[in-house]
């Protein structure tokens, strides 16, 4: 008999968006949502009603991604015994990702966010100040990821997931308690961010990935969609302060409307602003999946690649995913 669990949630959409950020396939069959984990576990979301069914082996592991999921995306959930108000950290994955391999994340608490920006695939529960930090038990992380560690050989282990992962007060703490399990299996330790404290743990990962999508206040302000204590020279000194040697500089490029952050005048001034603060290697890429409260749209190829030659001829190492 196929283990399943049963229950209720207020937003099935949401929870499958959010689903599909962490790396589930989903597809929609009639009134229904079905998501698929790498690992085989199967969710059905009624629209209509809210009626959740989880399938498969390791449903227990489902039922609590999902639920934590519910607390970061501000959704509802209850499943025979577990309810939105759990709030350990999740460790949720294998993820394929192009650029980091098979990548198991990590996605503290809270789905808070300095930014809300146009492109967001899940869209966070608050958009919040620079100083509305929080706290993590380390050794909380550390059980959770030692526990999933042993079903997975992941390339990568990544603070990543549903809000801004700097905003932890005490990421460097976490990074460094659950440096030993990740190095055990082999894999590094990677973070994504918008930047927001980004100097103050950049160089406890083997890899920070610091997004920085404009060089223009007014662009900043339209694409990412700050909270209004934050602001691009913000970003910019955070990233100064880091060594160039720990971080790649993620740029997405997109349009909102007739604007754009891929006209090749202002890839130039993106790239004499990095070059100022000594940084010299960028990710380029572009909107993947619908955003969830944005107006984004992705560039074209063609653009990708003039993006490519221009921030190239200005000297930066650039990578292209898409």
């Amino acid at each position: 008999m196929i283990p399943t669990l049963t229950g209720r949630t207020d937003d099935p959409d949401r929870l499958m968006r959010g689903l599909e950020e962490l790396g589930w396939t989903v597809r929609e069959k009639g009134d229904r949502l079905v998501a698929i984990s790498p690992a085989g576990q199967q969710v059905e979301a009624n629209r209509e009603t809210g009626e959740l069914r989880i399938t498969g082996r390791g449903e227990g592991t489902a039922a609590r991604t999902l639920v934590k999921l519910a607390v970061k995306l501000g959704a509802e959930v209850e499943l025979e015994g577990l309810s939105s108000e759990d709030r350990r950290p999740l460790v949720y994955g294998p993820v394929p990702s192009r650029r980091l391999g098979t990548s198991l994340g990590i996605d503290l608490p809270r789905g808070m966010c300095t930014h809300d920006c146009e492109y967001c695939s899940v869209g966070v529960s608050r958009r919040v100040s620079p100083h509305e930090r929080f706290t993590v038990d380390p050794v909380a992380v550390r059980e959770e990821l030692s526990e999933t560690l042993r079903r997975c050989d992941p390339d990568a282990v990544t603070f990543a997931g549903v809000g801004e992962p700097t905003l932890c007060a005490n990421l460097r703490e976490i990074a460094e308690e659950i440096r030993p399990l990740v190095e055990g299996v082999g894999a590094e330790v990677v973070l994504l961010t918008n930047s927001t404290w980004v100097s103050e743990c950049a160089d406890v990962v083997d890899v920070a990935v610091a997004s920085l999508d404009c060089a223009r206040e007014d662009l900043y302000r339209t694409i990412n969609r700050p909270h209004p204590d934050m602001s691009l020279e913000h970003l910019v000194e955070e990233l100064s302060q880091c060594d160039p040697g720990d971080v790649v500089v993620e740029v997405l490029l997109c349009r909102v409307g007739k604007i754009t952050n891929a006209d090749p005048d202002h890839l130039r001034e993106l790239a004499d602003l990095l070059g100022s603060i000594g940084l010299e290697r960028v990710q380029l890429n572009t909107v993947a999946r619908p955003p969830a409260r944005g107006r984004a749209e992705p560039v074209g190829r063609d653009e990708l690649l003039v993006a490519r030659r221009t921030l190239e001829s200005c000297g930066l190492e650039v990578s292209v995913y898409r």
